[in-house]
């Protein structure tokens, strides 16, 4: 691993001019940023999700903004109304889930989230934005910065990209108005207290405690109901290109489900036709593959046979301490009371 400190060091200097020569612009309405300080694996999806819903709750209507990792539209793109007909390719994964999985929520996708949200802004009427995975997003101020940690590989091995999975040292995490701790079923009580205390010394703020549960399971379509019991009685592996697999592989079994074997593919990868029915074709007839939500949406041009052997996994955060705390610092961040 030696041969790639000088791009670390190169990683470095790039992230440090980049935030030195920023000037960031304020929006027109408050902004909520979440992120990460580690490259991918640390729920923040779902969080997102959470989030929007508690808004909308809250009688708010809230707009994501986001990049729209690896789509092959790079326009500014408005996705609202649970985002219907809209290509996978052209908005990239995360931000189609979201918008299907929120559909009061309008969903901005665009490189430069600035100009997309004043491309936007008359349409949208927003109340608040959501800026997806941007902590290390220099060019937008924020009114709260939520920052998520994986308990299970909360700083890689310390060193930063591509050495290591960090974004940024540790230490950055007292940027960080709220720390929400991620997957903490995965390792001990002794651990989890270990990580708290750890990134109580660098952020000066208690974190807050999360897993997921409330397992469901659906159809690609994300609406209809799958049978676990069917699952429970079946050859099954689970299909996922996601950040963190592992984690979700737990969430697997601890819906009830056995598996026999899991295939992992790149983070955001594609799925075509072609290498489904490859990978459906070597197993069992009788067999069935457990995806993410996060994976559901590539499937939209698969044909019907391939989607009868795919069940999608829904899972939610629980908050195990501090949720009081979230919502109190979220609505403090809107200036609403």
């Amino acid at each position: 691993m030696k041969f790639l400190y000088p791009l670390s060091l190169i990683y470095v200097a790039v992230s440090r001019a980049n935030r030195k020569f920023s000037s960031p612009k304020k929006l027109s309405r408050p902004v909520i940023s979440v992120g990460n300080i580690t490259w991918g694996g640390t729920g923040k999806t779902p969080i997102v999700i959470e989030l929007l819903n508690f808004l909308i709750k809250n009688n708010l209507k809230p707009t994501v903004l986001t990049r729209g990792y690896a789509r092959k539209n790079k326009k500014p793109l408005l996705l609202k109304d649970g985002a219907v007909g809209v290509n996978v390719l052209d908005s990239g994964d995360e931000p189609l889930l979201i918008a299907k999985s929120v559909p009061k929520a309008c969903v901005v996708v665009g490189a430069d989230r600035y100009s997309s949200a004043l491309n936007f802004e008359t349409e949208i009427n927003t109340d608040v934005y959501i800026l997806d995975d941007g902590f290390q997003h220099w060019n937008i101020q924020r009114d709260l910065d939520i920052v998520c940690v994986n308990a299970a590989n909360p700083f890689g091995n310390g060193m930063l990209i591509p050495v290591g999975i960090l974004r940024e040292k540790p230490e950055a995490l007292k940027r960080a108005g709220l720390v929400i701790i991620t997957n903490s079923d995965m390792i001990s009580e002794k651990e989890l207290h270990k990580l708290e205390a750890e990134i109580f010394a660098l952020s000066g703020k208690q974190s807050i405690v999360s897993y997921y549960n409330g397992f469901e399971y659906k159809k690609t379509d994300l609406s209809t109901s799958f049978s676990s019991e069917l699952l429970k009685k079946s050859d099954v592996y689970s299909l996922s290109a996601v950040g963190f697999a592992k984690g979700f592989k737990n969430s697997i079994e601890k819906s009830g489900i056995e598996i026999k074997d899991s295939i992992v593919l790149r983070d955001h990868s594609s799925y075509t036709n072609e290498m489904l029915k490859k990978i459906i074709s070597k197993k069992d007839k009788n067999s069935y593959f457990i995806i993410t939500a996060k994976d559901a949406v590539k499937f939209q041009n698969s044909d019907a046979s391939t989607k009868e052997k795919i069940a999608v996994l829904i899972v939610n955060p629980h908050f195990v301490t501090e949720r009081e705390q979230w919502e109190r610092e979220v609505l403090k961040s809107l200036q609403y009371f």
